[in-house]
């Protein structure tokens, strides 16, 4: 394939500069193109290195501030091979334009769907809760900021080695980049993250109903009550507003009574 032939790659400098572009790819955010203006963005030293003339860097521009749409941390893993096939068009005349445009809106889906699964559905609300949990126990004021620092190591450790990782193996695979974005590659990294939000919603539940036992019977009542009615109608009715109105009357009627 054309990947494997020999051609200049871009120095380290450049690659890093792609990557802190890569932070601000929402920042043009719209509903026409969503993302593709913070893409474009970020493409801009590849694209300074390639475009001899400024009628070459307009093209290239014009192409890329086209829609796209993706999470905006795998969004680098596109970033990242798009750089790459760029690059190769330029130097040894493959793939073409429609080969590289085509490829991109093919990751669009796979790439929102493992980033919304890893990071919003998992690793955030996982993050969240352990912040929750330590600021619940502590009592210094000193402690809590601590807790919610930890909080927001937790999340931006992963957050920034998926975003540097998407780069380097967008560029060093280019075309072939879908074999890393698999779900699979990233199912130790769901699981790690989930175990530990399942440990800290039970310290944290366990604590508010003590917490609540000590203030009156009524109270753990109510939490117990609202908890349990929450839960049952979104395991079987798949519902979302309703189970926070429902707990919301429960826990009137409770706090009346």
């Amino acid at each position: 394939m054309a990947q494997n032939k020999k051609y200049k790659k871009l120095p380290l400098k450049d690659l890093l500069a792609i990557l802190w572009r890569s932070f601000f790819i929402q920042t043009g955010w719209n509903f026409k193109s969503m993302i593709s203006i913070g893409f474009c963005f970020a493409l801009m030293p590849v694209a300074k290195k390639i475009c001899a003339n400024p009628e070459e860097l307009n093209g290239f521009l014009k192409r890329h501030v086209g829609f796209f749409n993706s999470h905006p941390y795998f969004a680098s893993y596109a970033i990242g091979a798009v750089t790459r096939l760029e690059e190769e068009r330029k130097q040894i005349h493959a793939p073409s334009e429609e080969v590289i445009d085509k490829f991109k809106n093919a990751l669009i889906g796979p790439l929102g769907a493992i980033g919304d699964q890893c990071c919003w559905f998992v690793m955030r609300p996982a993050s969240l809760i352990v912040g929750l949990t330590g600021v619940a126990f502590s009592q210094a004021i000193q402690t809590k900021i601590l807790f919610l620092l930890l909080t927001f190591i937790l999340y931006n450790i992963p957050h920034i080695y998926i975003r540097v990782k998407g780069i380097l193996d967008g560029y060093g695979y280019g075309i072939d980049v879908y074999k890393k974005i698999r779900i699979d590659n990233y199912r130790r990294f769901i699981q790690s993250f989930k175990s530990l939000g399942v440990l800290g919603i039970g310290i944290l539940f366990t604590y508010t109903i003590y917490q609540a036992y000590l203030l009156h019977w009524k109270v753990s009542l109510m939490f117990v009550l609202t908890l349990a009615i929450g839960l049952i109608l979104r395991l079987k009715r798949k519902m979302f507003f309703t189970p926070v109105l429902v707990s919301m009357v429960v826990a009137i009627i409770v706090g009346i009574i």
